[in-house]
């Protein structure tokens, strides 16, 4: 029900952007740009069959906004990192997602760019003057009590948690920009179960003290993560996943960008070659 009200939520802003256009190719392209960000390489090609299967005569393009995609470029140059189309394409894909969805699994291997597409989408936000202000943690360096607050059993007293603080700090912050509160590290069920009521569509975060710090609309949540094995099918459920994989032939990190970075800093050596013999055998 969550992935249908997410879709659908997505069909009314293309409809509403673009009245003209017939509801069956809204409903297309809805259902295929929603979905696309977590689809992994090996399924996509299953994915796009039944894409076809429910709607044979139609192929619609994708919706572009070019002035944001011209910003995220800049963005990303401005981090000092290289714009490819797939990385844009992340970055373009996360700010779609959160559009619709206050809580996100970013979701990839160790060095397949994770982090570099929030702080580009983060970049994006402050070269386009929206004040966005990010909050991160580990979760599973701390204490269940450390994480959410914990009330002394002697005393009575309430000693504030991590996460508790960061979200009552977000939450009263008086301007409209973007807040994310992003947690690094594996999904553990001891804590992810305390986010229920936040991932849902409550988007509250009880406490043990009986207090209710509410997310607030241009609050998310993003998770961090190499995989979902620990998690359970109702916390996936809360949450759009864009997988931030790299497979088969680009497991050597995007080789072919190595050369272009050397070379700003050595630009009297060919690398380009050397490079790309280097990962072709290894």
């Amino acid at each position: 029900l969550r992935a249908i009200k997410s879709v659908l939520v997505v069909a009314g802003s293309l409809k509403r952007g673009d009245t003209q256009r017939a509801e069956d190719q809204v409903l297309m392209r809805a259902l295929r740009d929603f979905n696309i960000p977590k689809i992994v390489t090996d399924d996509m090609p299953v994915f796009m069959g039944l894409i076809r299967d429910l709607f044979p005569a139609l192929d619609v393009p994708r919706k572009r906004d070019m002035d944001f995609e011209k910003h995220v470029r800049q963005s990303i140059l401005n981090l000092k990192l290289q714009a490819e189309d797939n990385f844009v394409l992340k970055v373009v894909q996360l700010e779609e997602l959160l559009a619709v969805r206050h809580s996100v699994f970013v979701i990839g291997n160790a060095g397949t760019g994770k982090s570099q597409v929030l702080r580009a989408l983060q970049r994006t936000y402050q070269n386009t003057k929206r004040r966005p202000v990010w909050a991160d943690l580990n979760p599973k360096a701390v204490t269940n009590d450390e994480l959410f607050g914990i009330i002394n059993s002697a005393t009575r007293e309430w000693k504030d948690g991590l996460f508790s603080s960061i979200m009552r700090d977000l939450a009263n912050i008086s301007h409209s920009g973007p807040k994310w509160m992003v947690l690094d590290g594996d999904i553990d069920p001891m804590w992810i179960e305390s986010l229920n009521t936040v991932m849902d569509d409550n988007k509250v975060l009880t406490l043990a003290s009986n207090e209710r710090i509410p997310l607030n609309p241009s609050m998310r949540l993003l998770f961090e993560i190499s995989h979902l094995r620990t998690a359970t099918p109702a916390t996936v459920s809360r949450a759009g996943n864009p997988l931030k994989q790299l497979t088969g032939s680009t497991q050597c990190t995007h080789y072919q960008t190595l050369p272009k970075i050397f070379q700003k800093t050595h630009e009297k050596i060919d690398t380009n070659n050397t490079f790309a013999g280097a990962c072709d055998q290894y």
